[in-house]
């Protein structure tokens, strides 16, 4: 948790990374997050909005305000069809959090912890290393994750 660096007049300096979040992620929890990754991964809005909605332990959210939620995740998954995805997640977190407080819906704590976990590891690899490529390295781990789980294979929307 300690990075070691130097600055623009070559000072080697110390930084502490270490935000606090801290969780357990149980095997449930592990698959329903690997669910929602691959459906975003795939642009699949309206399956990864339902599964948030359903890994969440309690939802007060009406119906209406669930497929509005829904809706909210796949206009996110349209607008970044030029995109990839995983180059931008940190950039979709406050967006989904957005959308998840306007339409009460709960996110699971395991979900949110692990997004912010990945926004705050993005922010720190873009500064490190600008031209690196998310995808090149997450994509293969989600589709990894998807083969341990056996969970059934989705074709990509174009």
């Amino acid at each position: 948790n300690i990075l070691v660096g130097k600055d623009s007049n070559g000072k080697i300096g110390l930084r502490i990374l270490d935000c606090g979040l801290v969780i357990e992620m149980g095997p449930d929890q592990h698959v329903n997050l690997t669910r929602v990754l691959g459906a975003l991964t795939r642009r699949d809005g309206r399956l990864a909005g339902q599964l948030m909605v359903d890994g969440a332990s309690k939802c007060q959210a009406s119906p209406l305000d669930v497929e509005t939620f829904v809706n909210g995740i796949q206009q996110i998954c349209i607008d970044d069809q030029d995109n990839n995805f995983l180059e931008k997640v940190g950039d979709y977190i406050a967006d989904i959090c957005f959308l998840a407080c306007k339409h009460k819906v709960k996110l699971e704590a395991s979900f949110i912890n692990a997004a912010l976990s990945v926004e705050i590891i993005e922010g720190i690899a873009s500064a490190l290393y600008p031209d690196m490529s998310v995808q090149s390295m997450a994509l293969p781990m989600v589709v990894k994750a998807e083969m341990m789980h056996r969970l059934p294979s989705f074709k990509f929307n174009s």
